[in-house]
């Protein structure tokens, strides 16, 4: 009962719930004083008359109103040990009684245990049938934490769905993954505990990385007081990690450090509980074998929102950009690919993923350990692209530290698969006679006005290491395809190689950094045609995301050119005498002008305008006068010269 509870711990089971029912997409405000609530929280249930009826003086720790008339019961206890104690006051004290009404029904339940200091577990059942059955995450996993809006709607869909049971469980195959929201808030909450417990935020990425590399290897002991034995559990973990993927060498570039004053012990060995306890809320542990990829979700979140990646200079590409190229490229396990600026492996994240998902186990076997290439200067950044690859299934790939212009790679043999093998130059690298590459997928960090390497360096270099015919994806900005000090580069790039797409992102792409980019997908080794190779032209300047609260949030009912082109420009990177349509302000399929003596290879350059309708000229001219009274009105005082 509550009344059993210290005070301390039913106030981290209540607040427990609600923020992270709020994370999950519920609005957890109080349905009988708002229309729009969905949360009856401890005593708020006695503000609804059945429930006030079936339950009398009990009261759960919260009730979830799914639909008019159907419940969600949650009830909690302190310690994780009571679990079972706790779903079971759910059902039989709290959701018996309510299915005894004749008016509303409760329909699911979830026991949760545990407090502020050791995290907590979640146990969910769903009534089917008239039994109650535990949700699991996958086979032999149970769901361990709350449900989001998403997942309960997909669960009660009557559509057919596929699903596995038996007399006590239920798997939902295909249950929508936690909203891309909780993601990033669970990134910002451990970024804040960081800080406040003293963090240095040049290092936490590099903390993070460490500890969910330990996190995915093996159970940590969070009631060890000892700070000193906790950390060396860690870095057990991790080493044994890195020894299971044949990396053992990037040990000192994860492990993590003791603070060296004792006085500081207690709040890094807190900021390590915390963090993991934080970590329990995606449900990370029962992820790793459900082929999903939670951890590697959280790592990108937190590199991008919890101050990792521009603390240590990485601009990483959106994640639905690297799928994109993956996608567009068709990458498959015979391709050998590429990223020589590869910062924390999203492009070879996506390419693995990409052919994860279309070959046999064998092929995503020989892939993986031979056909993977990510080359990264800053020797931590490149230790953090490793995890990252960890975090997929894959840390057997090829990751060189170092600075790219002076490695080629050339084709050699390993166990008896072809593959490639890094050999350090004395200067920079003109030439590869015994290439390996066929894809290169890249984002070259954006040159700096006095860097000495520019973003067409990075395209050279790739090129070198390529096969004649293979393709290379780069993104740069678009000032590198329209502006005067690139038109030498661009006149022998064709001179050379063939130009077959260039595609405008949105230009928030990369918020809150502001820059202009464009994709280009390149041919190595046939000089352009002038006189018949068409180019694939499109302005993709929506992507389905949108600006809130100062990040860029996917929302599926937003427009998404991108989403558009991709399957169309697949095709034509296969075949580009395909009959393909043009779209005014949106995409042209042409030949390049050879008139043009800027060489501007951008999309708006070739892209027709659209011819505004009659209707849409009269509201863009009523709209302009609405405008100019607005102004008028709001002025009239400064216009009409009085003080």
């Amino acid at each position: 009962m509550h009344s059993n509870k210290p005070k301390n711990s039913e106030v981290d089971a209540y607040t427990y719930i609600k923020e992270e029912l709020e994370k999950l997409g519920w609005n957890v405000k109080n349905p009988a004083r708002f229309l729009e609530g969905e949360v009856y929280k401890q005593n708020e249930v006695m503000a609804n008359d059945e429930l006030k009826k079936c339950l009398g003086r009990d009261m759960p720790e919260a009730v979830v109103k799914l639909k008019e008339n159907f419940f969600w019961v949650i009830e909690s206890k302190r310690n994780k040990k009571d679990i079972s104690k706790a779903l079971d006051e759910a059902k039989n004290q709290y959701a018996k009684k309510i299915n005894q009404s004749k008016q509303i029904k409760c329909v699911l339940i979830s026991g949760v245990a545990g407090n502020g200091s050791d995290g907590f577990v979640v146990e969910n059942q769903v009534l089917k049938d008239g039994l109650w059955k535990t949700i699991l995450f996958e086979e032999k996993k149970t769901k361990n934490i709350l449900l989001s809006k998403k997942q309960i709607d997909f669960i009660f869909n009557k559509e057919k769905k596929e699903i596995l049971e038996n007399k006590n469980e239920i798997l939902y195959k295909n249950l929508p993954d936690v909203p891309e929201e909780k993601y990033i808030e669970v990134a910002e909450d451990i970024n804040e505990l960081l800080h406040n417990y003293g963090i240095n935020k040049n290092k936490r990425a590099r903390f993070i990385a460490g500890l969910v590399l330990a996190y995915s290897a093996g159970e940590i002991e969070r009631q060890t007081e000892n700070t000193i034995t906790l950390v060396k559990n860690i870095n057990n973990l991790i080493e044994q990690k890195l020894i299971e993927v044949e990396k053992p060498n990037f040990l000192n570039f994860l492990i993590l450090e003791v603070p060296p004053v004792r006085e500081n012990h207690n709040k890094y060995r807190q900021a390590i509980k915390e963090t993991l306890n934080k970590l329990d809320t995606l449900d990370i542990k029962n992820a790793m074998n459900s082929g999903r990829d939670i951890l590697g979700e959280f790592y990108g979140k937190f590199l991008k929102y919890g101050n990792g990646a521009k603390e240590i200079g990485i601009v990483l590409t959106p994640r639905h950009i690297t799928k994109f190229a993956a996608r567009v490229l068709n990458i498959s396990s015979n391709d050998f690919v590429l990223d020589p600026a590869c910062g924390s492996s999203g492009f070879l994240v996506s390419s693995f993923d990409y052919v994860k998902a279309n070959s046999n186990i064998n092929e995503i076997d020989k892939f993986k350990n031979y056909n993977l290439f990510g080359i990264e200067q800053e020797d931590e950044v490149v230790a953090l692209a490793l995890v990252n690859m960890i975090f997929r299934g894959d840390g057997r790939n090829n990751m060189s530290p170092g600075n790219c212009f002076y490695k080629n790679i050339f084709k050699t043999t390993k166990n008896g698969n072809l593959t490639g093998e890094f050999k350090l130059e004395q200067e920079y690298v003109h030439e590869n006679k015994n290439p390996i590459i066929t894809k290169v997928l890249m984002n070259p960090p954006f040159a700096l006005k006095n860097s000495k390497e520019k973003e067409k360096d990075f395209i050279n270099y790739a090129l070198l290491q390529m096969q004649d015919n293979g393709i290379l994806f780069a993104i740069v900005p678009i000032s590198v395809m329209v502006e005067g000090s690139g038109k030498i580069w661009r006149k022998e790039l064709l001179e050379n190689h063939t130009l077959l797409s260039v595609i405008t992102f949105p230009e928030d792409l990369f918020y809150p950094v502001s820059v202009g980019t464009v994709g280009i997908f390149i041919k190595k080794g046939i000089p352009h045609n002038f006189g018949k190779q068409n180019v694939y032209f499109a302005r993709t300047i929506s992507d389905g995301f949108r600006k809130k609260k100062g990040k860029r949030i996917f929302n599926e009912n937003f427009e998404n050119k991108l989403e558009e082109v991709v399957d169309e420009l697949k095709a034509f990177l296969v075949n580009q005498n395909l009959n393909l349509k043009d779209v005014p302000e949106l995409k042209r399929i042409c030949l390049l002008d050879k008139f043009d003596t800027g060489i501007e290879l951008v999309p708006e350059a070739y892209i027709e305008s659209k011819i505004p309708t009659l209707n849409e000229i009269e509201s863009g001219v009523e709209e302009m006068i609405k405008e100019a009274l607005a102004f008028k009105i709001k002025y009239s005082d400064k216009l009409e010269g009085k003080k």
